[in-house]
């Protein structure tokens, strides 16, 4: 072995290191290739014990990596005071407005926009020991939000004003080098790196306030859940701006569905009372003229005492309130010609139905018979209760609602809201369950005099225009995992649901063919004398069904709550406290 490695290397080329194998004999080959074997075999021995190891357990608890995130140093910072506008979907949220201690099913929407701003390291709220790490601080950051939604209430154009950070540089000052910039942010979440040079901090001298600016919309939007967006940002809120209280009106709509309900087919659907010469009312179907007229009572300045529910830990005795406008509007929809079975007339909303004109005659589908023609009147609608008003009380707009469904089913009179709001008369409120939060929008919160110029997703910015190109994901408004496509996609699988549904219920309707449908009223009319089984009411709430109540019992025929002086005034000795100065208490 010793003789034939020595004749190796005399083989070995001085000059390249290369092997000239063509002058070895046989017996040296062998004896090369034996040796190549056996350091091969030697190899793989030591990484199959490698290998090994890393595949068997410890027994011992190994510590847990930490993911390494940079702190950022607020000091090398500017901050400025915006006002951001953004949307929400409610249904899986348990309102806006986060509260300590206070462990819920579903998270609050401060909760997501709170990690959302904290992750991108936007806010340097002042620390709290009191908080539990991860705990929403808003502490030194002049956070103000314009309205409360409830559990389930959704926001079209809800406001927040907030002091975070800015790209603009500090007066004679450098940032130090390996600082934290944009970059390193976004590469902790995930996201695209290219926002690098939109965060950082560019020469004083050239700063332009929102060209320069970090986007934060688009920022935002990246953290937060698809339901939750930022859809405007406002650079120059005047300093002492409050999205509270310089809020001066706030607008909901409540919206519903005309029929509310599954109309009850046969005769015992029909309600009692007619209206004029348009026939009998179908129970499922709401009276829209008669909640147009109910809804005009609402506005002025009235008291409404009896349309809110007390809190009696903010002993509130003003309970008048402005209301500039109150009414029914109808929803606009490109496709509403789904559910085809309450075109039928045991579904339809008067009986009998009113005779089609030559018109709707030629652009109906007949079905079976000529007496089974639908109207093209009789369509699924959306209609929403709209109010625009300068403040409200807790819960306001859903008692409101709800005394609208009644009069709109016909179990009480549009007069019933003037009652209610003679609170001089009734100063004690009737015991009612107010409608369901789902249906609700906080859409718009103006602020007159406040001088808000917003800039929306999407719109110009000179960092978007110029100096940044367009990329896949465009300017956070458009383009893949943009605003719209982001909300495309909760639309559309929305669609899709109540599409399957809607074809489902037409099937099981009976709407397939003519099919028969059984009796639903399509006889002679009932005798005048008729009596509606009126033992079991169905009441409807803005859920998805209406609630049997039994016999109806009128408002104003209900057992009454105690008055809000009283109420107030328990609270107090419950708690033993001294009477409130009232002049400390602003209302909302």
């Amino acid at each position: 072995m010793t003789d034939g490695h020595n004749d190796i290397h005399e083989s070995v080329t001085p000059m390249d290191g290369k092997v000239d194998y063509s002058q070895w004999s046989s017996e040296k080959l062998l004896e090369r290739v034996t040796s190549l074997e056996e350091d091969l075999r030697r190899q793989n021995a030591r990484y199959e014990l490698l290998a090994q190891k890393r595949r068997t357990p410890s027994p011992f608890p190994q510590p847990k990596r930490s993911r390494s995130i940079r702190q950022i140093d607020p000091s090398k910072y500017s901050t400025r005071l915006v006002a951001l506008k953004f949307a929400y979907l409610g249904q899986r949220y348990n309102g806006l407005e986060y509260h300590a201690n206070n462990n819920t099913r579903f998270p609050t929407i401060e909760e997501e926009m709170w990690k959302a701003l904290d992750k991108a390291k936007l806010i340097f709220p002042t620390p709290n020991p009191a908080l539990k790490e991860g705990e929403p601080n808003w502490e030194g950051c002049e956070y103000s939000k314009s309205g409360r939604t409830d559990k389930g209430v959704s926001a079209f154009g809800q406001v927040i004003g907030i002091r975070v950070r800015s790209n603009k540089p500090l007066e004679k000052e450098e940032k130090e080098a390996g600082a934290i910039n944009g970059k390193e942010v976004f590469e902790q979440d995930g996201s695209d790196p290219k926002f690098d040079d939109e965060t950082s901090p560019l020469n004083e001298a050239a700063f332009d306030p929102i060209k320069d600016e970090i986007p934060y919309p688009q920022i935002l939007n990246r953290l937060l859940p698809p339901e939750i967006r930022v859809l405007a940002w406002c650079p120059s809120p005047p300093p002492e701006f409050s999205a509270r209280f310089s809020c001066g009106e706030r607008c909901y709509k409540y919206f519903f569905t005309q029929p509310a309900f599954t109309p009850t087919v046969g005769h015992e659907g029909l309600l009692p009372v007619s209206r004029g010469d348009d026939g009998r009312q179908r129970e499922g179907w709401l009276d829209i003229e008669a909640m147009r007229e109910a809804a005009e009572k609402f506005e002025g300045s009235h008291d409404f005492r009896n349309f809110c529910k007390v809190d009696p830990s903010k002993q509130i005795d003003n309970f008048r309130r402005v209301i500039n406008r109150s009414e029914i509007v109808g929803v606009n929809s490109r496709d509403q010609r789904t559910m085809g079975h309450l075109d039928l007339p045991q579904f339809q909303q008067r009986y009998p139905p009113p005779p089609l004109s030559s018109t709707d005659r030629s652009n109906t589908n007949i079905h079976a018979t000529e007496s089974m023609t639908p109207t093209s009147q009789q369509t699924p609608k959306i209609y929403a209760f709209k109010v625009r008003g300068s403040g409200f009380l807790w819960h306001q707009v859903r008692h409101m609602v709800a005394i609208l469904f009644l009069v709109g089913q016909g179990l009480e009179t549009p007069s019933l809201i003037t009652d209610l709001l003679n609170t001089a008369k009734h100063p004690e409120k009737p015991t009612y369950d107010m409608a369901d939060p789902s249906p609700l929008v906080l859409e718009e919160c103006n602020f007159p005099g406040a001088g808000l110029e917003w800039i929306h997703l999407g719109e110009y910015t000179g960092r978007e225009a110029g100096v940044r190109k367009a990329g896949a994901k465009g300017n956070g408004k458009h383009g893949l995992s943009g605003t719209v496509d982001e909300l495309w996609r909760v639309w559309h699988r929305h669609k899709i649901d109540e599409t399957l549904a809607a074809s489902l219920l037409d099937i099981a309707a009976g709407d397939r063919d003519g099919a028969d449908v059984g009796d639903g009223g399509n006889g002679e009319q009932p005798p005048g004398n008729s009596v509606r089984n009126t033992e079991s009411q169905k009441v409807y709430q803005g859920g998805d069904a209406p609630r049997l109540v039994g016999k109806y019992i009128p408002i104003l025929q209900r057992p009454r709550m105690e008055t809000v002086e009283a109420i107030n005034a328990k609270y107090l000795k419950r708690k033993g406290l001294d009477a409130p100065d009232r002049n400390r208490w602003k209302s909302e």
